[in-house]
């Protein structure tokens, strides 16, 4: 059996008067591990009951020994006798699931939840929405041009509004060290980006301090649904103390190297108060914890170069360094003789 993942899950109401979103992150009784999430539609008292019967659905089908197929097609079957319930008719649940199995992954969905991958390379998304905005980018619209529309928020695939559902399933996967596995609703993804997510993933501590803390910036970011995410983390997906791109001009001029650069294999750079109209030195966000081992050289204000990380001091700023020291004696022979 492979390491067993971390797991984490947040799920809150949001902007709305009522939860209808369902989450489940837990290992079967036979060690596989489960992480799933359901985002209900049909109102209060209808929407939270289709993601629930759901996700129970789901989890006693695994557990009965079904694939992940199966257990979706006996989730839907169940929400949609369910909808025959006075008060519940049409309602209905999006569902996504992943299942980690002795060293592979599967990841079934239906409706516009999402799964995603997300390792030291960057994010990736594992699944298809089955939306009308989906549907209409395929056709060739715009996002801004699909969202235009009244029917930006249909589905065109759900659990329990059809006898009858058709399952995307993909893998299975290896599992590789360093990865985890992101599960959502569409109140995270439709305010936070895949690049926003993966930073706030990666700044967090840890995959519970990521669930919190996603959940938190989409709400703040005006995600006006129900918002959950559900991880399983496996080792540690690179984290960073805040990746900056450190920029450095030098002119001979008016040269002043107002911070300390040491190089090395993982050369660090300390930050030293700079003034913000100086154009020489210019900091943007937390300094980085290390540098790239190879030199990169990129265009700043001015029309200067500057380089950035490299194992050893770049050539313009020693000479940068050596007319700043020659200034400097000259100064000193000027006012002490």
């Amino acid at each position: 059996m492979a390491d067993e993942p971390r797991l984490a899950s947040e799920s809150i109401a949001g902007q709305r008067p009522y939860q209808e979103d369902a989450v489940l992150a837990q290992s079967l009784s036979d060690g596989r591990v489960l992480v799933a999430v359901a985002d209900g539609m049909g109102g209060h008292a209808a929407g939270e009951v289709a993601s629930a019967l759901a996700l129970k659905t789901l989890l006693a089908a695994l557990e009965g020994g079904h694939a992940i197929d199966r257990a979706f097609e006996m989730a839907n079957r169940e929400v949609h006798e369910k909808a025959r319930d006075p008060g519940k008719q049409g309602m209905g649940t999006t569902l996504v699931a992943a299942l980690i199995d002795d060293g592979e992954y599967m990841v079934a969905n239906v409706g516009d939840s999402r799964g995603y991958l997300l390792s030291g390379a960057g994010i990736r998304q594992l699944t298809d929405d089955h939306s009308f905005v989906a549907e209409a980018m395929k056709r060739g619209q715009t996002e801004e041009e699909a969202m235009g529309t009244p029917w930006r928020d249909a589905l065109t695939r759900s659990i329990g509004t059809e006898a009858d559902v058709q399952v995307d399933v993909f893998g299975p996967f290896p599992v590789q060290a360093n990865t985890a596995l992101l599960i959502c609703s569409d109140g995270l993804y439709k305010t936070l980006d895949d690049d926003e997510m993966r930073t706030i993933f990666v700044d967090s501590g840890g995959p519970r301090g990521a669930a919190q803390t996603l959940v938190s910036a989409a709400l703040e970011n005006g995600s006006d649904d129900n918002i959950s995410v559900a991880i399983a983390e496996h080792g540690e997906v690179p984290r960073t103390l805040g990746q900056s791109t450190v920029t450095m001009a030098y002119e001979l001029e008016t040269q002043d190297h107002s911070g300390p650069v040491t190089s090395g294999p993982t050369a660090d750079v300390l930050e030293s108060p700079t003034d913000p109209d100086d154009g020489d030195v210019e900091v943007t966000g937390e300094v980085a914890a290390s540098m790239p081992l190879e030199p990169r050289v990129e265009p700043v204000s001015g029309g200067s170069e500057g380089f950035v990380g490299g194992p050893g001091l770049p050539v313009a700023a020693m000479v940068g360094v050596g007319a700043a020291a020659v200034l400097l004696l000259a100064w000193l022979v000027l006012r002490f003789g």
